[in-house]
This record gives structure tokens, sequence and C-alpha cells, in this order.
């Protein structure tokens, strides 16, 4: 308020000096010295005072700009260091990833060469126990048709024999018979 108060006195003394009447005809060609010193120390005036009223406040904004920009560049500085470390960890993490794959790829070959043996042996246990199972059921049904064979056999023999004894007791009967009476005979 002070300021625009005195800005405004010094304008209108300005003002009053320069309304301060007419020249009459004296030499047209004449420059005005007085006139313009007191311009001059009027301009100077006015400067002073607002040197001496804007000094501060100009002082102050160049402060504030000069921290502002302080300000700026230090989160900035801490902005490109943050970049610079989350793009550090992106590249280790993407590395990592990268070395990841490749091991991963590897393990997962490993791993599946190790079921392939697996199965394999498996498989060869299972076909061998198989096999073995096929033989003793091959083993078994031989004895069985064996058996069988043998004890068709022994009955065919059985009964051919049963046959014959009794057919030779017929005939060893009448033999039997036979001899007897001819046994009396010589007893009696």
């Amino acid at each position: 308020m002070k300021s625009t108060a005195f800005t405004v006195t010094l304008l209108m003394s300005a003002t009053a000096l320069a309304a301060g009447g007419g020249h009459d005809a004296h030499g047209d060609g004449h420059i005005p010295l007085r006139e313009i010193g007191w311009q001059v120390v009027n301009l100077g005036i006015l400067l002073l005072a607002l040197f001496f009223f804007i000094r501060k406040s100009i002082i102050e904004t160049f402060a504030a700009r000069k921290q502002n920009y302080v300000d700026q560049s230090q989160k900035t500085l801490a902005a490109l260091k943050d970049a610079e470390a989350a793009l550090a960890d992106i590249k280790s993490k993407l590395s990592n990833l990268e070395g990841g794959e490749k091991k991963a790829l590897d393990n997962a070959r490993f791993e599946a060469d190790l079921l392939k043996v697996n199965l394999i042996k498996d498989a060869e246990a299972s076909a061998e126990k198989m096999k073995k199972d096929a033989v003793l059921t091959i083993n078994n049904e031989l004895n069985k048709a064996k058996a069988e064979i043998n004890a068709t056999i022994l009955n065919a023999a059985v009964s051919t024999a049963t046959k014959n004894l009794s057919d030779k007791n017929q005939a060893s009967s009448s033999q039997e018979s036979a001899f007897l009476k001819q046994l009396e005979q010589v007893k009696a």
C-alpha cells in the first residue's frame, strides 16, 4: 500500500511539472535543460524508491526461484537414481529370468530323461514279471494236462488190466477147475 501511494505521488508531481505552462516563443530551438534535469531527478527518485520497496521482494523472489530450482534438481537427481536403480533391478531380474529359463529347460530335460529311464525300467520289470507269470501258467497247465493224460492212461490201463484179469480169471478158473479135477483124479 505504501509503495502504491508513493508511486502515485511521484507520478502526480511529474504530471504537475509537465502541465506547468506553455513556453513563449522564446526560442523554439532551445533545449529545456532545467525541466529535463527535474525529470531526471524525479526519475532517479522513482527508481530509488522502487528499488528500496521492491528490493526485498525481488531478492525473495529470486531466492525462492533458486530454492525451487535446487529442489527440482534434487528431485530430478533422486528420480534419476531411482530410475537407474529400477533399471538395474529390471535388468537383473531379466537376466535371472533368462538364466532361469535355460536352467528350467535343462532341469525339465534332465527330469524327462530320468522319467524315461524309470518308465523303461518299470516296463522291462513288468514285461519280465509277465513273462515269468506266463511261464508259470504254461507249466501249471502242462502239469495239469500231464496229470489228466496220466490219469486217463492209468484209468485205461486199470480197466484193460481188469478186463484182462477177468478174462484170465475166467480162463484160469476153467484151468483151475480142470487142474482140480485132475488132482482129484490123481488123489483118487
